[in-house]
């Protein structure tokens, strides 16, 4: 008896003591950050550790309920043993590139690893027409899963059997799949040959699947931002290299243009408006004022056509561009809602037009000239600007809208809508640097532009451009007169017949003029004759020495000299960069000798 009571509390003793280690073991996996988990060989839960906790569940509302029940619906039909298979027909082999799965029973090296799925947590509902990847419901996580078997009913430990039907000669690593009334299942053997095992045996044989889910919904967000990241630059570089050939190209034709109107210019001084010639020669004039336009679409695609900025208005730009183009376009309403309390910005003028009335123009078009173009401005700061493809600088940003209600654009044409030359119009009708040149100068002016739009439901443009803390001033007027005046002008050029046009240009204008063909040569004239020399016309690209470093050396001579840059376009914003430096005006190529003989008035009498 006393033997027996002792058993008795030895079994006691054991059992307490495997009940303290079995809670320990829970206790572990519960603290572990990974979920763990185990299905029947029907794929419901038999075991789930805390972890589980993360997602909104407790373990015990889970057990014996199917795995599906937490995974996305549209992930499901990848990830299920059985939907797999009939897809496969049966026969999966179990190398790389088989399917892996939540419910798997291949084991050891053959098991899932890294299954990436979604999971979602409770209380998710499925939105309709969502493309939020990164729904805060949704956990994306990997898999790790194996099968697990009963190694004492075969003489090989990790053999199983389909749901019914007989063993075939296989080679290792391959699955089969008898199939009896419609059923598809699969078998894995390690062994050539046949093996006889009792089918009544089979629900012994395979006890379920364990696995790991490891959530790396952070992991996925920096991959996402990281793929936005190098889309975004090679972009860039894209956009940058076909600006560098569009810059370079334009270039080039203004000085060619700067030829042909200088010497329109003094035709016409010569002639008087009756003469027969006198209306050929204005026309001409005017194709090439149309001509200096697409370049300046190249210049703006190219970022190298900001010249003249000075404080603005956004909304009175809006009013006038939008009045004079709704003038011209009679089927179109033009609806504007203008923040009253809109922050001013610094901006060139005239490009910011140029981009307004490409707009303007691709939404009519859009409309096929009838329909509604909504103006919208406001005020926004960095922060409103999350969302977005691009990462904005912070600070204060002015936001105009361009809506219309046309036909819109299918994805594909979205994600070319701002590349040079793409166009949708018929061969002819329509050059494609519209809203490229657009796309470059406003990203000139550090600004951001970005459409939305969907087919059948009309386009909204959206640009953004940093906020100034300065205040508008009004505009000056200009002359329609040359203004002939007096003094010593020293005009630098390195080609030849730009130097000849320029020379005569400003002695019609009544100056006296020497010239040089590089800075250089430039330095050493002004050296010798600074004191009698009213004034520099520059040019920036030359061989031997720049615009930019002549114009240093002439300030060392004399602090107080008066230098006009011109050029077909800025490299890399020089231009910018020495007016910074104390340069006293900027005239882009081609000019008409009016444009040069007021911009030099105004440089003299500063």
């Amino acid at each position: 008896m006393k033997d027996e009571d002792k058993t008795k509390k030895e079994l006691i003793d054991d059992f307490v003591r495997i009940k303290q280690q079995l809670k320990q073991y829970v206790d572990m996996f519960d603290v572990l950050p990974d979920i763990v988990y185990k299905v029947d060989s029907n794929g419901h839960f038999v075991y789930l550790n805390g972890t589980i906790k993360s997602m909104g569940y407790s373990p015990k509302e889970l057990i014996g309920k199917h795995f599906s029940n937490i995974v996305h619906p549209d992930d499901i039909a990848s990830v299920s043993r059985f939907t797999v298979l009939k897809k496969y027909k049966g026969s999966i082999t179990g190398d790389k590139c088989a399917p892996k799965l939540f419910d798997e029973r291949r084991t050891e090296k053959r098991g899932t690893k890294h299954l990436p799925v979604r999971l979602i947590q409770k209380g998710w509902e499925q939105k309709k027409n969502s493309e939020n990847t990164l729904d805060s419901k949704i956990v994306h996580v990997e898999v790790m899963a194996s099968g697990q078997y009963d190694k004492t009913v075969s003489r090989k430990d990790n053999a199983f059997l389909g749901t019914l039907g007989t063993i075939r000669a296989m080679e290792k690593q391959k699955y089969v799949a008898p199939v009896n009334d419609g059923e598809i299942s699969c078998g894995e053997i390690f062994s050539s040959g046949t093996d006889d095992i009792d089918l009544d045996s089979y629900y012994k044989m395979h006890e379920g699947t364990v696995g790991i889910i490891r959530d790396v919904t952070e992991r996925r967000i920096f991959e996402q931002q990281k793929a936005k990241i190098e889309k975004r630059l090679q972009q860039s570089r894209k956009m940058e290299a076909i600006g560098q050939l569009a810059g370079g190209i334009a270039h080039s034709f203004n000085n060619l243009l700067m030829v042909i109107q200088g010497n329109i210019s003094l035709m016409l001084l010569n002639i008087v408006p009756s003469h027969l010639y006198h209306e050929k020669l204005r026309s001409i004039e005017e194709q090439v004022q149309n001509a200096s336009k697409l370049t300046a679409q190249l210049l703006g695609y190219a970022r190298k056509g900001k010249y003249e900025v000075k404080c603005l208005d956004l909304n009175q730009i809006v009013q006038e561009t939008s009045e004079t183009f709704g003038r011209t376009k009679m089927g179109i309403t033009i609806r504007k809602e203008l923040d009253d309390g809109l922050f001013s910005m610094d901006a060139d003028e005239t490009q910011l037009q140029q981009v307004l009335f490409d707009l303007y123009l691709n939404a009519a078009e859009a409309m096929l000239d009838s329909g509604d173009i909504i103006l919208k401005t406001t005020n926004l700061t960095h922060e409103d600007m999350k969302d977005k493809e691009f990462d904005p600088k912070p600070g204060n940003y002015v936001l105009l809208t361009i809506t219309d209600t046309g036909l819109g654009m299918d994805k594909s044409t979205v994600e070319l809508i701002f590349d040079p030359f793409f166009t949708t119009k018929h061969m002819g009708m329509g050059t494609g640097l519209g809203l490229a040149s657009a796309y470059g100068i406003i990203n000139g002016h550090g600004g951001y532009i970005d459409v939305e739009s969907r087919k059948g439901h009309g386009s909204t443009f959206n640009i953004y451009l940093p906020a100034s803390v300065e205040k508008v001033r009004k505009a000056l007027g200009t002359a329609d007169e040359i203004i002939r005046a007096t003094g010593t002008v020293l005009l630098v050029d390195d080609e030849d017949i730009i130097l000849e046009v320029e020379k005569k240009l400003l002695e019609a204008s009544g100056y006296d003029v020497l010239t040089a063909r590089n800075g250089k040569e430039a330095v050493e004239i002004y050296k010798k004759k600074w004191d009698n020399i009213d004034l520099v016309l520059m040019d920036m690209v030359m061989p031997n020495m720049g615009g930019g470093e002549a114009y240093d050396r002439m300030k060392e001579i004399n602090p107080r000299v008066k230098v006009l840059l011109s050029s077909g376009y800025s490299i890399n914003g020089e231009a910018k960069e020495i007016l910074a430096r104390g340069c006293d005006g900027f005239i882009q190529k081609p000019c008409t000798i009016k444009e040069l003989s007021m911009k030099i008035r105004e440089i003299l009498e500063k």
